[in-house]
């Protein structure tokens, strides 16, 4: 369905503070409190043009691909389909969304038009697929798919994939034991940047070639490294590592140099970073994790600029 919302969100914090005062009012002293709602505004990506966010939202109850217009401050919803839509990319010309949906039972990849018109699955197989990204000439995608669970029984491992817009031409790009996810090409296509979980647990940023070739360590670092993105330039790249209980944001060179901490501290946890085509400002998610039975987060979407760094 394709549709413009109005933000609910600050409509729906009011009521509850209302909700909790007039309760307060009522009785002398509140023993325990719960928080009742939760909303997750998670994987940001600017347009190519720099005047729209997509992003997944919860906002109305399971995740949908909601779009918001920078300077109207227009929210509009472009998914409503049962189960959940994520992780949302434009095509480089900015008139296509590629994403993916739970909604054939699994996750598959998906692209739509960029007011949500023609949702269609591309990738239609019995695995799940995930985590698209186009090709800086908006040929080709990229995605991770446990295909290999399917094709060779290999229980825990995950390789990367791309195939041409339309779904065809499927090419398989790693043939490792780890898990490799969250992939993207480098803005020239020689290269791909990605998260691999090692056999012992450990979260890594990875580059190789873009056969799959010369895969090389960057970070190095043990704990959860994750979410690489390429600068718009090629030459940096901003990921995800944690620092102490939580995890910042990040930018090093392409080479894995130079790593420098961009999001401040503070007790959340900031993830899934996305460059503005002009290269000075980035998009990431914040999240709040709250404990339960199961547990929970809420999250919002910011916008930082990047301090130059030489």
């Amino acid at each position: 369905m394709n549709q413009t919302t109005k933000p609910k969100m600050l409509q729906s914090a009011l009521f509850v503070f209302t909700l909790w005062f007039s309760l307060a009012q009522a009785q002398s002293s509140i023993s325990s409190a719960e928080l009742i709602t939760r909303v997750t505004n998670a994987y940001g990506a600017f347009s190519p043009d720099g005047q729209r966010i997509a992003y997944m939202s919860n906002a109305d109850g399971d995740f949908d691909i909601y779009v918001r217009y920078l300077n109207e401050r227009i929210i509009q919803k472009l998914t409503d389909a049962p189960d959940r839509d994520g992780t949302p990319v434009w095509s480089p010309d900015g008139s296509q969304i590629a994403f993916q949906s739970f909604r054939d039972g699994h996750s598959q990849v998906y692209i739509m038009n960029d007011d949500g018109s023609n949702q269609r699955n591309i990738s239609s197989s019995d695995a799940n697929d995930e985590h698209p990204f186009w090709s800086s000439d908006g040929k080709r995608i990229l995605f991770c798919s446990d295909r290999p669970k399917l094709e060779e029984e290999d229980e825990n491992n995950i390789d990367i994939y791309e195939m041409s817009g339309d779904g065809s031409d499927i090419r398989r790009i790693t043939h490792t034991p780890e898990v490799e996810t969250y992939a993207s090409w480098s803005p020239d296509g020689s290269k791909i940047v990605c998260r691999k979980i090692l056999s012992d647990g450990d979260w890594e940023v990875f580059v190789m070639d873009s056969d799959g070739s010369n895969p090389v360590n960057l970070t190095n670092h043990e704990g959860v490294d994750g979410w690489p993105v390429w600068s718009p330039d090629g030459k940096k790249i901003v990921y995800t590592s944690e620092v102490g209980d939580a995890t910042r944001i990040f930018i090093m060179n392409a080479d894995g140099t130079n790593k420098v901490q961009i999001s401040g501290d503070s007790p959340t946890d900031d993830r899934q970073p996305s460059w503005h085509p002009n290269g000075e400002l980035l998009l990431f998610s914040r999240y709040v994790w709250f404990k339960g039975n199961p547990w929970y987060e809420a999250s919002e979407i910011y916008i930082t600029r990047i301090v130059s760094q030489k």
